[in-house]
């Protein structure tokens, strides 16, 4: 944490706030932990997109409050206050955030504000809202799994196969012995794995973001992605993607068809790795694609959902922006960009509603029926 030099001025005002409250009006201060969330980590630097900030407490019982209304919000460069929790600017930079709560101060959160912003396809059907549907295959692989060149069979099969290779998007993800002699492995992938593949079992082939799982019987793979296909998607995707300097910028517009509450996720994908696959029987099982290497908006560790965009009526529109830096060891010009957008159930869990995969330096459309 930094050390503000108008630490004294902050925590007075701060306060100054809760002395004057009456104590029905304002939580008491609570041990624990102050936590700063923002519900975005980019924003248009156009003075109208904003980010909202969230303050939270831990009480006595290890339960999340949620103090936001009565803390205080800077930005720690300026000092400036956030007015009611909420950030814009028609600055470009990287701007940090901190709370102060009573008498103590939050971590730090970050938000980049963005002028370069991919610009997205114009929607050719504005009154339309007949969606085509793709559902998400995670295969839980890595390149010294000796049974994994299986899964590779099969899954080329199946790609070849003109009835189903257009009801899905495919990641691959190298978490198998912790990355051992694996090109292709990641952190991201690591994650992913932790929560979809608990049985720790490879290969294994998860659908959506649920546990649902086959081995590598295509038959049986088949029987799963039948059972899951939608004749209509819930929510339509445009999206573009570009390279600008060391970032990849990704911008995306959802279009809802059934109205609910969504959120927007966008994951690097890279092709053409090289890695000796353990098993492998012909040359191709060492070419490594659709390797998972980042996962923006994750809401923490462990939570791939997306980040918010809101409940969207019939036909509304919602945009989401996002900056991901490239990493040393990717080879930019054989990453894309998956999108992907996840929808609440009856018990407010979120699992993919649709996704649409976009190549660097082009756009992708509404896909309509």
């Amino acid at each position: 944490m930094r050390h503000y030099t108008n630490l004294i001025l902050c925590l007075a005002a701060a306060f100054a706030l809760y002395g004057c409250s009456s104590v029905e009006d304002v939580h008491s201060v609570i041990p624990g932990p102050i936590v700063l969330t923002a519900d975005a980590e980019q924003v248009r630097c156009d003075g109208v997109d904003a980010v909202g900030f969230t303050v939270t407490v831990t009480d006595e019982e290890g339960k999340q409050q949620d103090v936001t209304k009565y803390a205080e919000i800077y930005e720690a460069k300026s000092k400036a206050a956030v007015e009611n929790g909420i950030f814009m600017t028609k600055a470009e930079g990287e701007f940090v955030f901190y709370a102060v709560y009573g008498l103590s101060l939050s971590n730090e959160v970050a938000v980049r504000a963005v002028n370069d912003i991919p610009e997205l396809p114009a929607d050719p059907q504005e009154d339309n809202t007949s969606f085509r549907h793709r559902m998400l295959l995670v295969q839980h692989t890595g390149a010294t799994c000796s049974n994994c060149p299986r899964m590779m069979q099969s899954l080329k099969t199946l790609s070849a196969d003109e009835s189903y290779n257009g009801l899905y998007h495919h990641v691959a993800s190298h978490s198998y012995n912790g990355g051992l002699e694996d090109a292709a492995y990641s952190e991201a992938a690591r994650n992913l794995s932790m929560v979809y593949n608990t049985s720790n079992n490879y290969p294994m082939l998860t659908f959506n973001l649920t546990s649902t799982a086959t081995g590598t019987d295509l038959s049986e793979i088949r029987a799963q992605i039948d059972q899951l296909k939608k004749d209509k998607a819930d929510v339509g995707i445009s999206a573009s993607a570009k390279l600008s300097g060391d970032d990849i910028l990704v911008n995306i517009e959802v279009k809802s068809a059934v109205e609910n509450d969504y959120r927007v996720a966008a994951w690097i994908l890279e092709d053409d790795i090289y890695s000796i696959q353990s098993g492998m029987s012909e040359s191709w099982h060492n070419i490594h694609d659709n390797a998972l290497r980042y996962m923006a908006g994750a809401s923490s560790q462990f939570s791939f959902a997306g980040e918010k965009v809101g409940r969207l009526a019939q036909g509304e529109k919602a945009q989401k922006m996002y900056v991901i830096p490239v990493e040393d060891n990717w080879v930019a010009d054989n990453c894309e960009v998956l999108i992907l957008v996840t929808a609440a159930d009856a018990n407010g869990n979120y699992d993919i509603a649709n996704c649409a995969l976009c190549q660097i330096g082009e756009t992708v459309s509404y896909d309509y029926k």
